[in-house]
């Protein structure tokens, strides 16, 4: 194995001195086939649809679809209309007759396309026996007092605000179909508002939601790229002082990014938005393996005066091929780990970068060398402001390891003890800013109607059962049982227009429901619910074989959500029904379940990473005791940042799930470096010695800590609020896992290493 090590490095060497002597053809050779490759940068697809969250096998998402293919839907939008007061009911009245008009009539340009069906007060009246032509407004406004099956499915207490549900079977899901269908459900709603001034509309739905993402990812597409490229320009500038080795650098790490977004492109994969900012990571975390080469560069060029500067740049990648080669691979090991979560999204994101980082490693292994040595020319790295800070630093440390550890154990309790607090809530809602229009349109529909999120009750019979008296019987009593839990605003179901029929039948028909003679029943359920053999509708399948309640809840937490949705379920085990005939989905449903499915997942993804990761230590430095001490400083720092996220925040969403694993890959990088340099100097393990190996060391460390630091904090200024929160939680985790190396790796490597040479001696 270790004869293996040797000759791979051999050959590493080997290409890279041949490569070095032949720079003008290898650079000419490297920018061909990254133009080729990066020739697929504009076919690299993306989509907003929520459903790019949750995995293949998610139950939850699994129960929608199929409540999907039962219904014969996939995309639904609440259309709340409303005015200011009672007296303008009639002009309420008539914006949605006019709406549902344009809506039934195919051949009307501001028909969205694709529109499946839909529900509303002007459809369902002539089901109950109201032509339209024969019922003018004003008997509408009687109507809707008189009969449940009015005014309670569509309208508010105060008759105000009324509902229209629009449901469409989308084809094309990437973000170009998904934003022709907003375009043109938001065209509706203006032509509305525009025709009736006194009548205000608000939208919400998938539609809505999948516009709301990509109008949220919109500076994540814009600006986080030039942003990264900008900060990491400032921080090689500041720690070099040298324009041209900076932009050699920044140039290097370019041909990685070009590289995995070609591969992303040619690969047809369809990534969630989101997985843009894989691109300024891989870019990140190549500029960040530069840089612990650029200053063993300028260490050299003060050290060895009489080499030219060929020799230095060639000299310094060869000695850090090693750390760099094992610090690529921790860091692909700590994303591939992503493949464990359950969102297709974390995986797509965490292969991307996995991918860079195999480019990243071959361009700075055998590319970089010709471009920092074109780089270099006759100036110098002019690193010494890094060097004075390290030197700072390390003299604080040496003065007092054992007080800095028990400090930074301290203050990493008082992060850590906010983990109690922890609170997971991932309603979509919480991922968007509170002046968000989708945010405006759900808190006015709440503040209208009572309520401004629904789940869905599916409930699952035998041929011809659903249409027996005695399943209405117990339909009922559900019902009747749902409506008295927490939090349950009301649910909507077909029983009020049944019973209506029932009431209008010549004669009505006066006894218990349990009595309906079986036709009767038949005809009140066939004749006033529009179902072809083709297809369903709000509450039927298509044959007759599933029911669809929906719930209708104020805002709630997702653990609110959950235990609702739990209840529900429990509930009707009670009324005969199994886990497979009686199903709680829908997309809010999925959300609250977001966080919990994820970090399950992830707790095996967390331990894989760190498994691999410590073995490689070990492997690399020879050592168990060394693979099993950079554990603690790393995985220490994950949990540290999530407890102070949760002490500022009190909520965390699935960004705190692929934290520790995502994180574990990135920080151990610094921890690699300085373990390598202590073990080097294995004659130099006292106090002073480590101090003098740190000197050398922590310059990189500390430069790499800036540009990995900073460059995720740019992601806290995306609209997207997982972002926000992986943005924080590993910016911190970085900057928090610099304290840890700095102030407490060394005092355990002297614990271990230093008194058992003392004792030899």
């Amino acid at each position: 194995m270790v004869s293996l090590g040797f000759s791979v490095l051999r050959g590493i060497f080997k290409l890279q001195r041949k490569c070095f002597a032949h720079p003008k053809m290898v650079l000419l050779f490297a920018i061909v086939i990254s133009g080729f490759i990066g020739l697929g940068a504009p076919f690299v697809k993306t989509s907003n649809d929520p459903f790019l969250l949750f995995g293949p096998d998610n139950i939850h998402r699994l129960k929608l679809e199929q409540q999907n293919a039962e219904f014969g839907e996939s995309n639904r939008t609440l259309m709340m209309l409303a005015v200011k007061s009672e007296a303008e009911q009639l002009l309420l009245l008539e914006a949605e007759r006019y709406l549902s008009a344009i809506l039934d009539a195919p051949q009307n340009l501001l028909r969205p396309d694709n529109l499946e069906h839909f529900s509303s007060v002007s459809k369902l009246l002539p089901v109950l026996g109201h032509p339209l032509e024969f019922t003018p407004l004003s008997d509408v406004a009687i109507l809707i007092e008189e009969q449940p099956a009015l005014g309670n499915t569509f309208f508010n207490r105060e008759k105000t605000a009324l509902i229209l549900s629009l449901t469409l079977d989308l084809e094309d899901h990437t973000d170009a179909g998904l934003q022709i269908a907003y375009t043109q459900e938001l065209a509706l709603a203006s032509h509305i508002e525009t025709r009736f001034p006194g009548v205000s509309v608000a939208m919400a739905g998938s539609i809505s939601l999948t516009e709301a993402l990509r109008d949220a990812m919109t500076f994540d597409q814009r600006y986080l790229f030039p942003l990264t490229l900008l900060v990491n320009f400032s921080v090689l500038f500041f720690a070099f002082g040298n324009f041209r080795i900076t932009v050699a650098a920044l140039g290097a790490s370019i041909f990685s990014v070009v590289l995995t977004v070609g591969i992303a492109g040619w690969s047809g994969y369809v990534f969630a938005t989101a997985a843009v900012s894989s691109f300024s990571i891989v870019m990140t975390l190549t500029v960040a393996s530069l840089i612990h080469i650029i200053h063993a560069i300028g260490a050299r060029q003060r050290n060895l005066r009489f080499q030219n500067t060929a020799s230095i740049v060639l000299a310094s990648f060869r000695k850090l091929t090693i750390p760099v080669i094992v610090a690529h691979a921790t860091t692909a090991v700590g994303f591939l780990s992503l493949n464990w979560a359950d969102a297709p999204a974390f995986r797509a994101m965490g292969n991307l970068v996995a991918i860079g980082l195999v480019f990243s490693l071959i361009i700075v292994l055998i590319i970089s060398p010709i471009i920092i040595n074109y780089g270099c020319g006759n100036g110098k790295i002019r690193d010494q402001r890094v060097r004075k800070i390290s030197r700072a630093l390390t003299s604080g440390w040496a003065k007092a390891p054992g007080k800095w550890a028990v400090g930074v154990a301290i203050l990493s309790l008082i992060a850590l003890l906010g983990l109690v607090k922890t609170t997971f809530d991932d309603q979509f809602i919480k991922f968007f800013a509170e002046d968000h229009p989708l945010r405006q349109n759900i808190a006015e529909i709440g503040d209208n109607m009572g309520w401004s999120q629904t789940i869905d009750l599916v409930l699952r019979y035998e041929q011809g059962e659903l249409l027996q008296p005695e399943t209405f019987v117990q339909l009922e009593s559900l019902i009747a049982s749902i409506k008295q839990m927490p939090f349950v605003f009301d649910v909507n179901s077909p029983m009020p227009v049944i019973q209506n029929c029932l009431d209008t039948r010549t004669p009505p028909f006066t006894g218990a429901l349990n009595d309906v003679p079986q036709k009767m029943l038949n005809y009140c359920v066939r004749s006033n619910w529009l179902v072809t053999p083709e297809t369903g509708n709000a509450s039927f399948a298509a044959d007759f074989r599933a029911l669809r309640l929906n719930v209708l809840l104020p805002r709630m937490s997702s653990a609110e959500v959950r235990t609702l949705a739990e209840r529900i379920e429990s509930e009707t085990l009670d009324y005969g029904f199994t886990p497979q005939s009686a199903a709680v989905s829908g997309i809010n449903v999925m959300s609250a379940y977001l966080s919990k499915i994820n970090t399950q997942s992830m707790l095996v993804g967390s331990a894989f990473a760190m498994l691999i990761v410590s073995l490689l230590i070990g492997v690399f430095l020879r050592s168990a005791t060394l693979a099993l001490l950079s554990i603690l400083p790393n995985f220490l720092p994950a949990m540290a940042a999530l407890g102070l996220w949760v002490w500022f925040n009190g909520e965390v969403g699935m960004a705190a799930s692929i934290i520790a694993a995502m994180t574990f890959g990135i920080v151990v990088d610094d921890t690699i470096h300085i373990l390598y340099a202590l073990t080097r100097g294995r004659k130099k393990q006292t106090n002073q010695g480590v101090q003098r190996v740190l000197q050398d060391v922590l310059p990189g460390v500390l430069t790499t800590t800036l540009a990995l630091g900073l460059g995720f904090a740019l992601i806290m200024l995306s609209g997207f609020a997982v972002n926000q929160q992986l943005g924080f939680l590993t910016s911190s985790t970085i900057f928090i896992a610099f304290i840890f190396d700095l102030f407490v790796l060394p005092g355990l490597f002297l614990y271990f290493f230093g008194r058992t040479r003392r004792k030899k001696s």
